[in-house]
């Protein structure tokens, strides 16, 4: 019976698009059809065998979830999610290593969402690309987690910072010593800044860096052999930032307070 339902649900796209239209809510034949695309000789055989199977109901010819059905569509909903966020980058995910994510988070990837790649071309390598900076120009929240120095970074953060954006940014020892030795002006107005806090983390890093804001998540991974590519994952799910921020926390995990009077000498 359990290789049954697997084989009807997971191996028909029309039945499993059935069965999601009816969580959304009950539906009639008409509205079925006209939602899915199909006509009735296309749409019929399904619903038979869903209700046959005892995965919808129909009364007053308008079709439901039963019970099962409810919770066997509740509980594939995550499976689908992450076939689907996988499947959208594929090549990506393949070749990057997942690894030092915490498995708690793992499992729920698939709150990531909708993911875009973002690469440079080979005539805007050092920039950084133009969706995500217009991402958190519009945010009012940064956390940023880095371990490789970016050169336009100093001057994109000390404007957040002008503009009144509350920044958390930790970063391992050797960005903070770039940082300060090249962009001292930029990492004073950081120092200065009320809505701005910055930490030193000194342990290897869980990943090179991560972006989290009200509004987005931004991930760079190492590839399988640790080298690391300009590649960027944006995600933009409504639960992308909450997942992110949990992540952070681990990027901050035995990280202190940035002692500036370290970096400032002469």
């Amino acid at each position: 019976m359990r290789q049954c339902l697997l084989n009807l649900i997971l191996f028909s796209g029309r039945r499993k698009d059935l069965l999601l239209l009816l969580k959304e809510e009950p539906r009639d034949v008409d509205t079925v059809k006209e939602l899915l695309g199909v006509d009735s000789g296309c749409i019929q055989p399904h619903i038979k065998k869903l209700k046959e199977s005892g995965l919808i109901i129909e009364k007053n010819k308008i079709f439901r979830l039963s019970e099962i059905g409810e919770a066997i569509v509740e509980n594939m909903l995550p499976l689908l999610k992450t076939v689907e966020l996988f499947g959208d980058n594929n090549e990506y995910w393949m070749s990057h290593d997942l690894s030092s994510i915490p498995w708690s988070l793992l499992e729920r990837i698939e709150e990531l969402g909708h993911c875009k790649l973002l690469e440079p071309d080979t005539l805007h390598m050092a920039e950084t690309p133009g969706t995500l900076l217009d991402n958190l120009m519009s945010s009012k929240e940064v956390l940023t987690f880095t371990s490789y120095f970016h050169p336009q970074a100093p001057i994109i953060y000390s404007e957040l910072a002008e503009k009144g954006v509350e920044i958390t940014l930790c970063m391992t020892v050797n960005v903070a010593e770039r940082l300060f030795f090249n962009y001292r002006k930029e990492a004073e107005k950081l120092c200065r800044a009320r809505n701005s806090k910055l930490f030193i983390s000194r342990k290897p890093a869980i990943v090179p860096s991560l972006i989290v804001t009200d509004r987005f998540l931004a991930l760079k991974l190492y590839e399988m052999d640790r080298k690391l590519r300009d590649q960027i994952i944006l995600c933009s799910g409504e639960k992308a930032p909450c997942w992110g921020k949990e992540l952070f926390g681990y990027c901050m995990e035995a990280a202190e307070p940035l002692d500036e009077n370290e970096f400032l000498q002469p």
